[in-house]
C-alpha cells in the first residue's frame, strides 16, 4: 500500500482543512497517508511566533500585509528557499528517513518551498504535488522539483503564463474540501434542529478560523433589517467576540458559535453569508451554491480570491456596513438575484476536487 506524508501548516484554518480532505480521498483510493503540521513539527516556538505575529499583523495593519502580499508577488523579500534549507529542512529530512514515503503534497507554501530544497539536494526522487488553496496563483508557492501542482480553476492559467511556468504542470482540479459537503441532506430536518421558523431568513456571518473581521458591526447593521433574521456567528478562535454576543440581547435571532465541525450542515439553510473569502471557505460554500457578500477582505489572498468571486458573478463585495446591509436587503427581496448567483457558483464549483486529485496522484504514481 502506498503511503503519502502530507505537509499542511497551522496559520489559518484552510491548509489543515485542505490535508484532511485529502487524506479522506487518499484513503478511497487505497492509500494510506499522515498530516504533518510542518511548522509545530519543527519548532513549536518558532510557529507560535510566526502565528502571534501573522495575527496580530492581519488585526493591527492589515494593509502593512497587503503590501508584502503583492511585493511579494513581483519579487521575494529574501530567498526562502536558503532561510529554510539552513534552519529548517534538516528536521523533515529525520521524519522523512523514518516513514519512506512514497509521495509528498503540501498544502502550505512554507512546506513546498521545505520538500522543494529537500528534494534539489537529491535527499528522494519521489513526487512532490502542491495543492494551492487560493483562487490565486502567489509565486511563494511556486519552487523547483515540484512534479505537479493543483489549482482552484482554469481561469487561473494566466498567471501561469505571468511566472512562466510550464503548463503542463498546473491542473485544474480545485480546492480539496471534505466528501461530506457534496452528501445530500434534509434540509426541512436541519431547519428545525437549528430552530430556524419558517418565515425567517438564515445568514451566517464568518470570520474564517481566525474569527478576524467586523462582526459587531455588521451585526448592529443588521437590527435595520424588517426581516425576521436567524443569524449564525462563526468566532473561530476569537474568544473575545463570542463572549461579547453571547452577553447581548438583539432583536433578531443571533446564536454565536466556535468552531463547527458541521459547517456543511449550516451553509445547506443558509440564505446567505457574509464572510471574509479565504480560498477554503470560499470552496465549501460554492459547492453549497450559497450568495455570498465579500465583507471588507484582507488585502493579500483574501483579496484576490473575492476578485475571482465579483469576475464570476458568485458574490457581492461590500465595503461599509450601510453597503452590506443593503445588500442583504436586495438578496431578500429579489429572490431571483439569489438563485443567479447560486447559477454562477454552480458554474465554477468542484465539490470533488479532492476525489479528482486523488485519483490523479494514483495514476500518476502507477501509470
Amino acid at each position: 500500500m502506498k503511503k503519502i506524508l502530507i505537509f499542511s501548516a497551522s496559520i489559518g484554518n484552510g491548509h489543515n482543512q485542505a490535508a484532511r480532505a485529502m487524506q479522506e480521498s487518499l484513503a478511497d483510493v487505497g492509500y494510506t497517508s499522515m498530516v504533518i503540521d510542518t511548522l509545530e513539527y519543527i519548532s513549536p516556538t518558532f510557529h507560535k511566533i510566526l502565528l502571534e505575529g501573522y495575527m496580530n499583523l492581519l488585526r493591527i495593519s492589515p494593509r502593512m500585509w497587503g503590501k508584502i502580499y503583492h511585493n511579494t508577488e513581483k519579487t521575494r523579500f529574501f530567498d526562502l528557499n536558503v532561510f529554510v534549507n539552513k534552519l529548517l529542512a534538516n528536521k523533515l529530512k529525520k521524519l522523512i528517513s523514518s516513514v519512506e514515503p512514497d509521495a509528498f503534497i503540501a498544502t502550505h507554501p512554507f512546506a513546498s518551498c521545505m520538500l522543494s530544497v529537500l528534494k534539489g539536494r537529491n535527499e528522494w526522487k519521489e513526487p512532490i504535488y502542491t495543492i494551492i488553496t487560493d483562487y490565486t496563483i502567489h509565486p511563494s508557492w511556486l519552487n523547483h522539483h515540484i512534479n505537479y501542482y493543483f489549482m482552484a480553476h482554469e481561469q487561473l492559467y494566466y498567471l501561469v503564463d505571468i511566472y512562466r511556468h510550464d503548463y503542463a504542470k498546473f491542473k485544474p482540479m480545485g480546492i480539496p474540501i471534505s466528501k461530506k459537503f457534496t452528501e445530500p441532506l434534509d434540509k426541512e430536518e436541519l431547519q428545525e434542529r437549528f430552530q430556524i421558523r419558517p418565515e425567517q431568513k438564515c445568514i451566517i456571518l464568518s470570520g474564517g478560523g481566525l474569527g478576524l473581521g467586523p462582526m459587531e458591526k455588521v451585526l448592529e447593521g443588521l437590527e435595520e433589517v424588517e426581516t425576521p433574521l436567524k443569524t449564525f456567528v462563526l468566532t473561530g478562535l476569537n474568544e473575545k467576540l463570542f463572549r461579547k454576543v453571547s452577553n447581548r440581547t438583539y432583536r433578531h435571532d443571533v446564536v454565536p458559535l466556535r468552531f463547527v465541525n458541521n459547517f456543511h450542515e449550516y451553509l445547506e439553510v443558509a440564505d446567505l453569508i457574509v464572510t471574509k473569502s479565504g480560498g477554503l471557505t470560499t470552496a465549501e460554500v460554492l459547492s453549497k451554491q450559497v450568495p455570498m457578500i465579500i465583507y471588507n477582505p484582507l488585502p493579500g489572498q483574501e483579496e484576490r480570491n473575492s476578485h475571482f468571486l465579483l469576475n464570476n458573478a458568485c458574490a457581492k463585495h461590500a465595503n461599509v456596513t450601510e453597503q452590506l446591509i443593503y445588500f442583504i436587503e436586495e438578496m431578500i427581496e429579489n429572490p431571483e438575484k439569489a438563485a443567479y448567483m447560486k447559477q454562477m457558483a454552480k458554474r465554477v464549483a468542484k465539490p470533488d476536487a479532492a476525489r479528482h486529485i486523488a485519483q490523479f496522484i494514483k495514476n500518476d504514481m502507477e501509470p
